[in-house]
């Protein structure tokens, strides 16, 4: 005879029962009692939630589970510079059937200063992700772009809230400085748009990149870069019983990219597994054979 669970919808029908009949009726039975109770919104399962810029409180815990039984609540925060919609520190959302909700998000703050030759209202306070302030420059003055408004968005204002004259729209600062290098004329406190100089590097360090810069937009372009020449000194081929193959031994330099050919000394063998003995000056460092 048919083991009934407990607690579930009995069936009678003794005289069917010999012939199979009622197993398939309780089966269908169990079928549809379930179909019933997802309808009611049981089965629902949310995906593990991912916030940018927020974390989920105990997220080791409970992200190998995923995914997440309907209502489930978790608690999630945000990180620094940004806050949730209700800007509490814990925030709750729940599994439902249309997802998490509400549903979890961080929104960047950006504070507001005061305004460099201008005013507004919104002067020592701070807003949230896609609130739009109004500045009103003094005379003579505008907004980059001629723009009367900055926008709060996720990297933070999207122009400086800074309103300049049109007269120095465009000017650059003094050029950016570099290592073991420095431009050929002497620097000045400004420069105005399309202006350009030129860099140089130090004696043995090989410039790479345009040596020539120049001021767009009232930003540099990128500058060069000085590569550190190869110091070649007697105690090092002492070490590796190695000699120079075309100069004598002592202190040599050799830029970078320059090719340098060793050979052992006189009763030494190149060491097996070794580098070759042409080796390439890169950026300072220099792959050294070793004879035995």
């Amino acid at each position: 005879m048919t083991k009934f669970p407990e607690g579930a919808p009995r069936l009678e029908c003794p005289r069917l029962q010999k012939m199979g009949f009622c197993r398939l009726l309780f089966l269908v039975n169990v079928l549809l009692t379930s179909w019933f109770s997802s309808a009611k919104g049981e089965g629902i399962h949310c995906d593990f939630p991912k916030i940018r810029h927020g974390i989920v409180y105990d997220e080791k815990k409970y992200e190998p589970f995923s995914p997440v039984p309907g209502g489930k609540i978790l608690y999630y925060s945000c990180e620094y510079n940004f806050a949730s919609p209700s800007s509490s520190f814990w925030n709750p959302i729940i599994c439902t059937e249309a997802g998490w909700s509400p549903v979890p998000k961080c929104l960047r703050i950006c504070f507001f200063p005061s305004v460099e030759n201008g005013h507004s209202t919104s002067s020592g306070q701070t807003h949230k992700e896609g609130d739009i302030v109004q500045i009103v420059c003094n005379q003579g003055y505008s907004l980059q772009n001629n723009q009367s408004t900055i926008t709060c968005g996720e990297e933070g204002w999207s122009i400086p809230p800074k309103c300049i004259s049109p007269n120095s729209a465009g000017k650059c600062g003094p050029p950016p400085s570099i290592d073991n290098g420095d431009i050929t004329s002497l620097s000045l406190p400004e420069y105005a748009p399309l202006s350009s100089v030129e860099y140089q590097c130090q004696n043995y360090f090989l410039l790479k990149g345009n040596k020539i810069i120049t001021c767009r937009n009232g930003k540099w372009s990128d500058p060069p870069t000085c590569l550190h020449a190869c110091v070649i000194p007697e105690d090092i081929l002492e070490k590796h019983n190695i000699v120079l193959r075309w100069r004598e031994n002592g202190r040599i330099y050799s830029q970078s990219g320059e090719n340098i050919e060793f050979m052992c000394k006189p009763g030494y063998r190149k060491l097996r597994g070794s580098p070759p003995f042409r080796s390439k000056c890169i950026d300072g460092h220099i792959n050294y054979p070793t004879c035995l």
